[in-house]
């Protein structure tokens, strides 16, 4: 009998030992992907990201440069705390973020944008990048600023922040990572004049004085510092 034909699919040549290959030959004849195709170990694309931040955090504004701004204890660290979202594009992601870094003598709130370009490979996704904006004194405590009449009233500092960005994340799958991130920066911070205390017009002749010679009520003042913030981060993508 002559012999049957092979089944549909069935390769009709098989390769010699050591022939180069495309890859494992599957049951219907298609090379299954390579490694190369698959290093994302099946994580997908991701279009969308959240974080949450939680660390620690140290500010020298008087570090570089300090002109008249008037804030006692400028050099202190505590707690950081914050929160971004953003957009990645294959290897490169743009966010925007915001976070609290409380320090002893008062609250410095940033709201930044930030840009990074990864380096993932299986589950884990190194980066660095840029992150800046702005930079605003939420609270000050009545020990911040020396004042005639006490208390931190008609104070503000406001200014920029501008840094880099390292970290990585280990993705524990498509949705969900946990990571660091290490952030220098540079701040640059300014308070205006200060206001005349409410009461001033009421306030005795040697206290009237006192305010008027206080450099807060003179001229405003700046200040070129150094900041770093550490923190671990959770991260949901999507």
């Amino acid at each position: 009998m002559p012999p049957s034909a092979p089944p549909p699919g069935y390769p009709l040549t098989v390769p010699e030992p050591g022939s180069p290959t495309t890859g494992p030959i599957s049951p219907t004849g298609v090379p299954s992907p390579s490694d190369d195709e698959s290093r994302d170990s099946g994580l997908g694309l991701e279009w969308v990201w959240i974080r949450a931040d939680l660390g620690a955090t140290y500010i020298g504004l008087e570090s570089i440069n300090s002109s008249n701004l008037q804030i006692q204890n400028s050099a202190s660290g505590g707690p950081a705390f914050g929160f971004a979202a953003g957009v990645r594009l294959l290897s490169f992601t743009v966010g925007i973020a915001a976070r609290d870094l409380q320090l002893s003598e008062f609250n410095l709130w940033e709201v930044n944008g930030e840009v990074a370009i990864h380096m993932r490979k299986d589950r884990l996704d190194p980066y660095f990048g840029v992150r800046g904006g702005y930079a605003f004194v939420g609270t000050l405590s009545a020990n911040a600023v020396d004042t005639p009449t006490g208390g931190s009233a008609g104070v503000s500092v406001h200014g920029y922040n501008a840094g880099l960005m390292f970290g990585g994340d280990y993705y524990f799958n498509h949705f969900v990572s946990l990571g660091i991130d290490l952030n220098p920066e540079a701040l640059f911070l300014q308070r205006p004049k200060a206001a005349l205390p409410a009461d001033y017009s009421l306030l005795p002749a040697s206290v009237q004085m006192a305010v008027m010679a206080n450099p807060l009520y003179q001229a405003s003042g700046s200040s070129v510092g150094f900041g770093f913030v550490g923190t671990a981060h959770l991260g949901f993508h999507f």
